[in-house]
């Protein structure tokens, strides 16, 4: 099915997806409240997520065409519109990835996506948004996009260069009630240790350091484990690949007694 390919959905999550038997009206009821914050700001903030994550999986589905509908209303071509929307089958791959099974554990952040505040441009994702935090040069109520790192490959300066033009010009054009003029990322990738211990040239490095810091960092040792690694299990620690040099920082630091950090950066658009 030409959908299924276009959201990023695997042969195996499409097949359990099909042989979903779901309550109708669990499915309708968040469908409903989907199509109740689409298009509104901020969006999912007062969505409840379904006690059982399938029905979450099939309400997306099914508003797939809302969704679309509300993108070209506001001029998204169908390349942005379909990227977007494919963070659905991403996150149905980490899941089985994560965890050897069907299933989705994020509903809260494909939210984002359902409810048309998140997009995909180029290499990264942009959520426009009002801050929940002081942001150096950012008025009270100014709108800002905070930047995501989908699981899409290497953090190339070309790539990202490219993506933090499209997003410039996109939000400006689709959004104009909405002007920003920063980007903030809040992220383990921006702690210290890391950007002062990986090789300066390194993609991620050169990332890192496109941000002015600000704030204070939040210890976050789990993150670190999780988006490197894709487990939750500290306890296995001495089990996890050592193959790259991002993999034996991570697990040298934890073992050496430290503790891996949240960190906020900003950078003008």
């Amino acid at each position: 099915m030409t959908e299924y390919r276009l959201l990023g959905i695997s042969d195996a999550d499409r097949e359990d997806i099909e042989r979903l038997s779901l309550d109708p009206a669990a499915v309708e009821a968040c469908a409903a409240d989907l199509r109740r914050v689409l298009g509104t700001f901020p969006g999912h903030g007062d969505l409840k997520p379904p006690e059982d994550p399938r029905v979450s999986i099939a309400a997306f589905l099914a508003t797939v065409d809302d969704v679309r509908a509300y993108h070209r209303s506001r001029g998204v071509s169908d390349e942005v519109s379909w990227a977007t929307l494919a963070d659905l089958g991403r996150h149905l791959a980490i899941h089985r990835r994560t965890h050897g099974e069907f299933g989705l554990e994020t509903h809260w952040w494909i939210a984002n996506s359902w409810t048309g505040v998140l997009y995909q441009l180029g290499r990264l994702q942009f959520l426009l948004h009002q801050p929940d935090h002081e942001v150096p040069g950012v008025e009270p109520g100014e709108w800002i996009i905070g930047v995501h790192i989908p699981e899409t490959g290497p953090l190339t300066p070309a790539l990202i260069d490219e993506s933090l033009d499209q997003a410039r010009a996109f939000f400006a054009e689709h959004f104009p009630e909405q002007p920003v003029r920063t980007a903030n990322l809040v992220s383990w990738l921006l702690d210290p240790y890391l950007l002062d211990h990986l090789p300066p040239a390194s993609n991620t490095v050169s990332f890192g350091r496109r941000f002015t810091p600000y704030g204070e960092a939040e210890d976050s040792q789990e993150s670190a484990v999780y988006f490197t690694f894709r487990t939750r299990d500290l306890g296995r620690l001495d089990e996890l690949p050592r193959d790259t040099a991002l993999q034996r920082l991570i697990l040298d630091r934890i073992a050496a007694g430290g503790t891996w950090q949240t960190a906020k950066g900003y950078l003008a658009l």
